[in-house]
């Protein structure tokens, strides 16, 4: 009987697992956090004790987006003395920190983050409005675990919605701004996605949260690899408020319609669909108009593809006979391992 089922996460989930990955340059271990602020701006910057590109390092990534402005991403690696861990976060260098509190239950309660990365500085903090989730009965809570080979993945929503307000300093200006956040926690000794054919965590992926007014949703529908029967990790959570309304995993994320981004040549998502049922409620939602913020070939390998977008959902939640409409802002990705896509070109050219 599968151990499947939703739990209040807890701080064994939350803190660094440096049990794991010793000596493994290709192990990853992550802090995430994205932002959507009140003047249209897009945060996101990931906190890592281990990151592959840098074989192993602790180091922080820093994306913003503004609108009709110059993407910026910026990058820095550090020594591994130089990362402090914490209980919940940790510090990175001199002047970049996560730290994050625990309420009375375990459960986070706050978060508050400083980064200085190559002259970009974010200040922001926060109050917790979702607290987190995890996806097993176990703690911790691995969505993947095997003792006997020490392979592990673990993917948590520490944190679906917080309001935070801060500062922004880019370009010589200095920007009050405030809005909602998205923090995460990942994990993984398997690549995320790679060669084809390849053991890796995942064959194909979509994963997201969105905001929209008291409403707050995250989800993935993540397939693994062929050698992990191509099984799909499927958890949906729609929050009320602070309160979770619908939790299931009787969920499903469909690409209705690919399209070429023109400054890259490579695929992205224009359409996609969520559909969600717990029995008792159901759920459907379209995303569209996205703005892609992060798109390239994952690990620099041919046809293994990753998007990223910025856009607006269209929801509506069933229950009982009565129709609830819903709109607002959404964060997704989509992801698939090199070999899924062996797109064909058309001959009709050569043949005539």
């Amino acid at each position: 009987m599968s151990d499947r089922d939703f739990h209040h996460i807890t701080p064994a989930e939350i803190a660094w697992h440096s049990e794991l990955g010793k000596n493994d340059p290709d192990f990853v271990d992550l802090f995430w956090l994205d932002a959507g602020l009140d003047n249209g701006w897009q945060v996101g910057v990931g906190f890592y004790r281990s990151r592959p590109h840098d074989g192993g390092r602790p180091a922080i990534t820093l994306n913003l987006v503004r609108p009709g402005e110059e993407f910026v991403e910026v990058h820095e690696t550090f020594a591994a003395d130089a990362f402090a861990p914490a209980e919940f976060g940790g510090q990175w260098g001199d002047a970049n920190v996560l730290v994050g509190t625990f309420d009375s239950r375990g459960r986070p309660e706050s978060i508050r983050l400083s980064v200085a990365v190559g002259g970009v500085r974010v200040d922001l903090s926060g109050a917790v409005v979702c607290s987190g989730v995890k996806f097993t009965s176990a703690t911790p809570g691995y969505t993947h675990y095997r003792e006997e080979t020490g392979t592990a993945v673990g993917w948590w929503p520490v944190a679906p919605r917080v309001d935070v307000v801060g500062r922004i300093t880019v370009d010589g200006d200095d920007v009050e701004v405030k809005g909602t956040a998205h923090l995460e926690k990942q994990l993984s000794s398997l690549p995320l996605a790679g060669e084809a054919g390849a053991p890796s965590a995942q064959s194909m992926w979509t994963w997201g949260h969105f905001t929209c007014g008291d409403y707050t949703g995250i989800w993935t529908d993540s397939a693994a690899s062929e050698q992990l029967g191509y099984r799909h990790f499927t958890p949906f959570v729609l929050y009320r408020g602070s309160e979770p309304v619908l939790s299931t995993f009787a969920f499903s994320s469909n690409v209705e319609r690919f399209v070429t981004e023109p400054d890259t040549a490579l695929p992205r998502p224009q359409v996609v669909t969520l559909k969600a049922s717990d029995g008792h409620r159901d759920f459907f939602a379209r995303l569209v108009d996205g703005r892609v913020s992060d798109q390239f070939e994952l690990n620099g390998v041919a046809g293994a593809y990753y998007c990223r977008q910025v856009g607006r959902i269209e929801a509506e939640i069933h229950h009982w006979g009565a129709r609830t409409r819903i709109d607002g802002e959404v964060v997704h990705e989509w992801g698939t391992q090199a070999g899924n896509f062996p797109f064909a070109r058309s001959r009709r050219g050569d043949d005539e």
